[in-house]
């Protein structure tokens, strides 16, 4: 029976297997900040009469100092789990050629064990609660499973040799698991606990059953290797320093060698699109994403449960009910006019966007309407990963998604801090408000020039040939159908050929009889013709 939507059987153990992955890290990290303003502590009573607002904490009653130091708390570990990133991507692209499962099976083990030192930090004072949960965003940083997860959909893409339906596939079932499961955190902002034990009893619980499928049923998806493969794959280094040196040597040849990808991760450290999966693909320097909900909540005075869900759940509806619509204008318009009309308005409308954060038009915070706007764009980063996977190739692919990794991660070490320190919950002035965004913005329009003159010209040639593999399969089908038509023409005519013969018509003879009886009629006589 076919499956829906297009999906092979490995796509769905793939997708499902890794997906639910990496999406309970995404849970994780939507919890994080309202369970780091959980364990903050202040000289404030927490009040205890009806209708006084919620602070996010039973240890202070302070409720935008609760968001502040909440924040900076929040930022720190984010900053060291991007440092965890750092480290394990040296080690996680050299380890997947020994095979994608075992990879994958480290990489969840340690999202597991962060999992379960996020519940334990609950039940320790403060002097020891925060720094544990700032190790715990350590070691999920570490897991890899974010490089892992591109890999082995690269893997898939180049088997399947159908790298758009691939990633727009890829992306339907991670919009659908994330709506699936982010109710869960819905409630938990809506109902503003401030005890997680049973939060964190049901993720740990996820996590370990995750990897138990990753144990069973995980596929694997790396390509059989040659003999002389294995064995210069045997001569590397084993111990994880071996391995991380011999990594930064293998990323500084294909730096110097391959034509794209040096320009690509110039590029994308500079900017990253931002989407709602940000925080699964890592965080560039334009990215304000840390300190989005604290802004909603300190500016527009929204609880932590208004400011996930308008924050989220428009994001998660448009990459769903608009994942597809990239891809079809690419049918209809051509990749390349799409692709350039896609950037442009991105780019534009972001630097836009960035000083008017403070604005409410109509009633309307506009970052809810900035949000809005960006979301035709859902399914542009597939388009994008199609694109990139042609111009890297499977060969390089591994060793590429681990660079732009690891150029994520250490932006994001930086900007983890550098906007959750530039925020000021009681900002009044304009500048003060807008100063992190400025910062984004900036960043932003670096970013612009780069593309033009480096990768955009390489990216929209392969849109181009992208144009022309679909115009050459259209031909090709058509004709096949012709030709299926042709046959199935000179099939019929040579069943009605073969057929018995019709019996032929008798021949008329009454007028075969009148003729004849005018034949032999004797001709009249003299003596007759006087008679007459």
């Amino acid at each position: 029976m076919a499956l829906p939507l297009g999906f092979t059987p490995l796509e769905v153990r793939t997708y499902l297997i890794l997906t639910l992955c990496w999406v309970s890290i995404v849970v994780v990290n939507l919890l994080e900040q309202p369970y780091a303003r959980s364990l903050i502590h202040c000289e404030t009573p927490v009040s205890t009469e009806e209708g006084s607002a919620f602070s996010g904490s039973k240890y202070c009653g302070n409720r935008l100092y609760v968001i502040d130091m909440g924040t900076h708390v929040s930022g720190k570990g984010q900053s060291l789990e991007n440092v965890g990133r750092i480290l394990i991507t040296l080690f996680v692209s050299g380890f997947a050629d020994y095979g994608r499962k075992r990879a994958a099976l480290l990489g969840q083990f340690l999202i597991t064990l962060s999992t379960a030192l996020f519940a334990v930090a609950m039940f320790l004072p403060q002097g020891l609660a925060i720094p544990t949960y700032i190790l715990a965003q350590g070691l999920q940083g570490m897991s890899g499973i974010g490089i892992l997860d591109q890999i082995v959909t690269g893997d898939v893409a180049l088997i399947l040799n159908d790298g758009v339906g691939v990633y727009s596939r890829k992306g339907i079932v991670s919009a659908f698991l994330m709506v699936i499961l982010v109710p869960i955190i819905v409630y938990v902002q809506y109902a503003e606990i401030t005890d997680f034990t049973w939060v964190w009893t049901g993720i740990v619980s996820l996590n370990t059953f995750a990897m138990v499928l990753v144990f069973f049923f995980f596929p694997e998806t790396l390509h059989k290797k040659s003999e002389k493969e294995e064995e210069d794959l045997k001569k590397k280094p084993t111990s994880i320093a071996g391995v991380a040196l011999d990594e930064m040597k293998t990323f500084r040849t294909i730096v110097k060698t391959h034509p794209y990808v040096g320009y690509r991760l110039a590029e994308d450290f500079l900017v990253k699109l931002r989407t709602w999966i940000t925080k699964r693909v890592g965080v560039r320097l334009a990215d304000c994403s840390a300190i989005g909900m604290p802004f909603m909540m300190a500016q527009f005075q929204f609880s932590q449960f208004h400011a996930l869900v308008f924050q989220f759940i428009p994001q998660l509806v448009g990459g769903v009910l608009l994942g597809g619509l990239v891809a079809s204008l690419c049918r209809a318009h051509g990749t390349r006019k799409v692709w350039q009309n896609c950037f442009f308005f991105h780019r534009s409308t972001s630097i836009m966007n960035a000083f008017l954060m403070p604005v409410t038009i109509f009633g309307i915070p506009y970052p809810l309407l900035g949000g809005l706007m960006h979301l035709p764009l859902s399914g542009f980063p597939a388009l994008l990963q199609a694109v990139e996977i042609r111009l890297v190739g499977q060969e390089t692919n591994a060793k590429y998604q681990a660079m732009a990794q690891l150029m994520g991660f250490i932006s994001g070490a930086i900007t983890s801090w550098l906007y959750s320190a530039i925020f000021f919950g009681e900002a009044t002035s304009y500048a003060r408000i807008v100063a992190p965004y400025a910062v984004s913005a900036m960043f932003m329009a670096t970013n612009i020039l780069p593309f033009w003159l480096t990768t955009g010209p390489m990216q929209l040639a392969e849109c181009d040939k992208l144009d022309q593999e679909a115009l050459a399969e259209m031909k090709k089908k058509e004709e096949e159908k012709a030709q299926a038509d042709k046959e199935a023409e000179t099939a019929e005519g040579t069943n009605e050929a073969s057929s018995p013969l019709k019996p032929e018509a008798e021949p008329e003879t009454e007028p075969l009889l009148e003729k004849s009886e005018e034949v032999n009629v004797a001709p009249k006589t003299e003596e007759e013709k006087k008679e007459d």
